[in-house]
């Protein structure tokens, strides 16, 4: 190999030198960047050229930047990132919920509902006095407004909950998007080349990645080209051909469900914060919402029952004092409808919700939604009367099979909940068991007694449980449910930070290392500044001989 040949090493050095220079400047200026991968300059030795029998080197040959990643740990993330997001998410909702129900600081229903029964105490020593009759209507009036405030923050709660579900949408399609695009950009760099030449991007990617396991659960893979499908439900969401946007419809029931290509795939997301909203807005509905109703439910039916056979100081009997319970029904049906819904026996309602299913044209089958039993079957007659459990139901139209239509005496309950005696009308308050105008009793407080029993009386309608106990239960359970689910999303944090070191131990940056590497790479390029120099002053040496 001629003198001319150490230029060749010598400049060999120098732009393998610069070259690592700037991966470990990279990685020093990216140390603190979300997801990075180090990046590491692997230098190769040049092919050595063979000069009278011996090989000889020829320098620095290709120098090739390895990006550390453990695809392994990546997968690890993803599912942690999921679970972390369904945590997220059910804390969030019966965080709310619990604020609703707080005792502790003297909010909820507890005290008002006390309130209430000693009001009845106090009208049942004074039975004829009308300053107790006043008081008792205010305080019957408070567990009213209480009740509805309750429940309309309940409510509000829901719709945050589904305005949080349109939002996480929102952020899916935006990541889905940006995913599809860098799958774009890598597939073009990576064409017929290592998997590392796009490794930026797939940083990058990683990222959106992780972001949309904290949103959604999914399954993904990654094909021959560099680019990933992703797929929620058997549907694509991103695929060679590009992304494939989410979007959201509001229900009957009020429930903003998820739909991909006109499919409702809601019942798909049991991760990420999207199956973490959809399922803390099912337990509310079903246990808080459907519990205060089933509540307030069971004391306008109890009071109004015993209240209905007393009589009142004018006289008067049959009358309720709360707002008489009423029944509601949505119809799922294009040719049937409900015409008439009432309750026909109030002591015979079990204040449970109904489904009325359609066999076939001809035939249905009621059931209770609450423990799926069945009810009652008949054959169906247009405008004919259907009579179960206290409850009376009219169907017209032509329904056909897989119609249904949902019967509850609880779904407006509390917005009816209201007192039915102005307080103009105190002496109608049935404190008596019999006809004052008759027997001259005005002093009678026996109805009033029963009424305040109600409140240590077992409900059957309440599994057999007494008020006080059904509404303390249902506090203890929300308190519980929402304590395990701050529990979950403390363990889920932490098992995410666990797993972000495990990855920052092959990805991470250390700053002493690079330092090193800064130094010894400096050395290098000096050195192979020396080469050409040296080089250079032997050509010129010969060139004088």
């Amino acid at each position: 190999m001629s003198l001319s040949g150490l230029f060749d090493i010598g400049k060999s050095a120098i732009f393998a030198s610069q070259t690592a220079l700037n991966v470990v400047s990279n990685n020093i200026a990216n140390v603190n960047t979300p997801g990075y991968s180090r990046h590491e300059a692997i230098i190769e030795v040049a092919n050595p050229v063979q000069v009278k029998g011996n090989y000889i080197g020829r320098g620095v040959g290709n120098v090739d930047i390895r990006r550390h990643y453990d695809n392994f740990v990546h997968l690890q993330i993803i599912g942690q990132n999921q679970s972390y997001g369904r945590s997220y998410a059910l804390e969030r909702g019966l965080s709310h919920i619990e604020q609703i129900f707080n005792e502790a600081q003297g909010l909820g229903l507890g005290n008002t509902l006390k309130d209430y029964f000693n009001a009845w105490q106090d009208l049942s020593n004074n039975p004829d006095s009308q300053p107790q009759r006043t008081a008792l209507l205010q305080k019957a009036t408070a567990l009213v407004n209480i009740a509805k405030q309750m429940e309309g923050d309940i409510r509000d709660t829901l719709k945050e909950i589904n305005n949080d579900i349109s939002s996480v949408v929102n952020d899916i399609n935006s990541l889905t998007t940006g995913i599809a695009s860098l799958n774009e950009k890598i597939a073009q760099l990576e064409a017929g080349l290592s998997t590392d030449k796009a490794s930026y991007f797939r940083d990058e990617r990683d990222r959106k990645l992780n972001q949309l396991a904290e949103l959604m659960d999914y399954t993904w893979y990654e094909d021959n080209s560099g680019r990933v499908e992703i797929l929620a439900g058997g549907e694509s969401l991103v695929n060679s051909r590009g992304a494939y946007t989410l979007s959201t419809q509001v229900d009957t029931d009020g429930h903003r469900n998820i739909y991909a290509r006109g499919k409702d795939i809601s019942s798909v997301f049991k991760k990420g914060q999207l199956g973490g909203f959809i399922d803390v807005r099912s337990d509310i509905e079903t246990n808080s919402l459907h519990d205060i109703r089933k509540l307030i439910a069971s004391i306008t039916k109890e009071t109004n029952i015993i209240h209905s056979a007393g009589f009142g100081l004018d006289g008067s009997t049959g009358n309720n004092f709360f707002n008489t319970l009423q029944i509601y029904n949505v119809d799922n049906s294009a040719a049937g409808y409900i015409s008439s819904a009432v309750v026909s026996n109030a002591a015979s309602l079990t204040l449970d919700e109904y489904d009325i299913n359609f066999v076939d044209a001809a035939n249905y089958e009621i059931y209770n939604r609450q423990t799926g039993a069945l009810v009652t079957s008949g054959a169906y007659t247009a405008g004919s009367t259907i009579s179960f459990e206290g409850i009376d139901v009219v169907i017209d139209g032509a329904p056909v099979a897989n119609d249904s239509f949902s019967v509850s005496p609880l779904s407006g309950v509390i917005e009816n909940f209201g007192v039915a005696i102005s307080r103009s009308q105190t002496d109608r308050i049935a404190a008596s068991d019999t006809d004052v105008s008759i027997t001259g009793e005005r002093g009678n407080n026996v109805n009033a007694m029963a009424i305040v029993s109600l409140y240590q009386s077992g409900i059957s309608n309440l599994n057999s449980s007494t008020l006080e106990e059904y509404y303390q239960t249902m506090v203890s359970d929300i308190g519980i449910m929402s304590k395990a689910a701050l529990d979950s999303l403390s363990y889920d944090d932490n098992l995410r930070f666990e797993l972000d070191k495990k990855r920052d131990a092959v990805s991470g940056v250390s700053l002493d290392e690079e330092a090193a590497n800064l130094i010894r790479y400096q050395r290098m390029y000096e050195a192979g500044a020396r080469i050409i120099k040296v080089t250079d002053e032997l050509m010129e040496m010969i060139i004088n001989l």
